[in-house]
């Protein structure tokens, strides 16, 4: 997938996310999961040189809708970016 970073730029990202999911209700159709997503990314501010991204996976969902999200850290003023998106399953 490819998103615009908070500089407007586009910074693509590819990779692999595994997550292990739960049924907590008596409704089969909801689900929770946790996992990881690693992948390589490249930003603009870098010079698009690959780099490597290890981050954790969350999700919340009903039937096929999933919401996904993770949380890339940072330091003050610098990152701690909170990013999610939506995934249907056919």
């Amino acid at each position: 997938m490819a998103f615009k970073d908070s500089w407007n730029k586009w910074e693509p990202i590819a990779g692999y996310g595994w997550e292990s999911t739960w049924r907590p209700l008596a409704d089969e159709n909801f689900h929770l999961g946790l996992g990881f997503t690693a992948g390589v990314t490249a930003r603009d501010n870098w010079n698009y040189i690959p780099l490597p991204v290890l981050l954790p996976l969350a999700s919340v969902g009903y039937g096929p809708a999933t919401f996904q999200m993770t949380y890339i850290p940072g330091t003050y003023n610098n990152g701690n970016v909170y990013f999610a998106w939506m995934r249907f399953q056919f």
